[in-house]
């Protein structure tokens, strides 16, 4: 079975809730936070979430 770091290089999560999502870009070879963000639920915050995942090209899960 393979690790996930060995198929992606960064990890995004999110964190949903009625009103804001809060999103975290991880690195999966250091372990590390790259990147956060907590956005509205509307159209404005997801086209946020979709920019910072563009924001960390490559192998991302």
């Amino acid at each position: 079975m393979s690790m996930l770091a060995d198929l992606v290089e960064v990890v995004i999560g999110v964190d949903k809730h009625k009103d804001t999502h809060t999103a975290a870009v991880l690195d999966t070879r250091t372990r590390g936070v790259l990147a956060r963000a907590t956005v509205t639920t509307d159209p404005d915050g997801n086209a946020e979430l979709v920019a910072l995942a563009e924001q960390h090209s490559g192998m991302r899960a």
